[in-house]
């Protein structure tokens, strides 16, 4: 299966917020299942900043009116 073809802003931001949003979700779901406290804590770092990458790019998207 090949990626399909990104070519505007538009597409593009909508396409690394998928990946991003994707990445906190895993994050978020690994971190629920671990039980060793500091890789806890890792990946709840790691889901928060998957977060902090998807309003990003939220705002980037606002500025195009999408």
């Amino acid at each position: 299966m090949t990626a399909p073809i990104l070519r505007t802003p538009d597409q593009i931001l909508h396409a690394a917020l998928e990946k991003e949003t994707s990445a906190r979700d895993f994050y978020a779901e690994l971190a629920h299942h671990c039980h060793v406290d500091f890789v806890k804590e890792l990946l709840v770092q790691l889901q928060i900043e998957e977060e902090k990458h998807a309003a990003l790019i939220r705002k980037a998207l606002a500025r195009l009116g999408s």
